[in-house]
């Protein structure tokens, strides 16, 4: 037997050498333990290591299969005993362990890759800067409306192993797929590859925009000219690194008129692919702002590929609200509006949000510092917010960068933030958190930031009864 697999882009035959060999999955989150029961499955002798103390992982320990083994506070040496590694998006892949791992010739991947060996559908990745989730979703709402089995998984918050454990033979997989994910892709081979858009993003992480760049162009590694790429044509910089791979290029652009690909003009969308030629109108979308009609177009382009009709795609994206976090509206108090956007962790995603609304806005922004260029901001807060409640670890940094450019105010705490906005919000305006930085200096991560924002502005709308 070898010391090593040898990783093939035959998935059946990768999946074949699993048996009997001996993996280490490091990382017990929910992406690692469903790693752990899909190489179980297909024969392996798996280890999970995990940092944590056992008494943190009472409820990994009753979702492993009794065969795998756990060892916790800790990688030991036994990691380095084995012939393939698999690794969680959020575990760096410079880390000593995984250094001394590749030394000795053992294959380092990531769950997104070993799972995806498990799918012999066409596998649709979805990745950018901004609007991933929004679009992947959207796709596999369109795509429900033809395919019976459709797996919607990835950094959307549901493992590809998860997915594929309780949907083991999908028609179609749609993947959210981030930088992370793809720095330790292998074969990982999409059908279409959708790309929202590229801007600075965790540069507490890459030493610089460059490769966080090169992070996410791995995803046309495996590519060839019989795929597709579907992508921003209006973002320059993506555009000139697109030209560069070999898929067929699918444009999408707000700015022009194009002969193939999606494009809006005249209140509609336009889709025009081989002898699809037609346009959709809505009257209304709850889908809010011009970030969120590239991801409809993105999504619908991707439905017309596929095969879904044009009705269809109009009554799925019609119907369709947006995700939690996200530009979500939370209440209406005073005739001020509240929206909760914590999903806006970049520069970029907080200037999506500011475009969004053709009304004063009163910003809150703030958390821990990405690295983003704020001041880029200043044109659009001189002319759309009223004033900056600002929070968090960036705060300093940021009231920096935006002095002069719009009134700020400085908060201690969430619940001071939403205090100071409604205080500032007049009759007619709304109050936006998009905070354009992380959340891990005050929270648990974006969710709970979101949620706990959510909770305060609904505790004012019962005081103002």
């Amino acid at each position: 037997m070898n010391a090593t697999l040898e990783i093939t882009a035959n998935k059946v035959e990768n999946i074949n050498q699993l048996k009997g060999r001996r993996v280490a999955v490091l990382g017990a989150a929910r992406s690692g333990v469903a790693l752990a029961s899909l190489l179980h499955l297909a024969g392996a002798e798996v280890l999970v290591s995990d940092v944590k103390p056992r008494k943190q992982l009472d409820d990994v320990i009753r979702r492993l299969p009794r065969e795998v083994t756990l060892e916790t506070g800790g990688h030991s040496p036994a990691v380095l005993d084995t012939e393939l590694i698999a690794i969680s998006p959020g575990i760096p892949p410079d880390v000593p362990i995984l250094q001394e791992a590749r030394e000795k010739g053992i294959p380092v991947l990531g769950e997104i890759e070993i799972a995806s060996w498990f799918v012999q559908a066409p596998i649709v990745a979805v990745t950018g800067s901004n609007g991933k989730t929004t679009t992947t979703s959207l796709i596999g709402e369109i795509l429900k409306t033809l395919y019976r089995k459709v797996v919607v998984a990835g950094n959307i918050g549901n493992p590809l192993s998860a997915a594929l454990l309780e949907m083991p033979s999908p028609e179609i997989v749609v993947l959210e797929v981030s930088s992370f994910q793809l720095e330790t892709i292998d074969v990982f081979h999409p059908r279409i590859a959708v790309f929202t858009n590229l801007s600075e993003n965790h540069l507490d992480r890459y030493p610089d925009y460059e490769s966080y760049i090169a992070a996410k162009m791995h995803l046309f590694d495996n590519m060839n000219s019989e795929d597709l790429v579907i992508f921003n044509q209006d973002d320059t910089l993506l555009r000139q690194f697109i030209e560069t791979f070999p898929p067929l290029q699918l444009p999408v652009s707000l700015k022009r008129t194009l002969s193939h690909g999606a494009y809006w003009g005249s209140d509609s969308l336009y889709l025009k692919w081989q002898e699809i030629d037609a346009a959709l109108q809505w009257e209304t979308l709850a889908l809010k702002g011009p970030h969120n009609w590239y991801n409809i177009a993105m999504a619908a382009l991707v439905g017309v590929v596929l095969g879904v009709p044009t009705d269809a795609i109009y009554e799925a994206v019609s119907r369709f609200q947006p995700l939690p976090h996200r530009l979500e509206f939370v209440a209406r108090i005073d005739d001020v509006t509240w929206y909760n956007d914590s999903k806006a962790t970049t520069v970029a995603s907080l200037a999506s949000a500011l475009r969004s609304f053709d009304v004063p806005i009163v910003l809150i922004a703030g958390g821990k510092d990405k690295g983003g260029d704020f001041a880029a901001l200043r044109p659009l807060l001189t002319t759309r917010v009223k004033a900056a409640v600002l929070l968090g670890q960036a705060a300093g940094r940021i009231a920096r960068e935006w002095e002069g450019a719009v009134e700020i105010h400085r908060a201690e705490s969430l619940e001071a933030a939403v205090e100071q906005a409604g205080q500032l919000a007049a009759p007619g305006e709304v109050v936006v958190l998009a905070p354009g930085c992380s959340s891990f200096d005050m929270f648990r991560d974006y969710e709970d930031r979101g949620d706990q924002f959510k909770q305060l502005v609904l505790n004012r709308k019962t005081v103002s009864k």
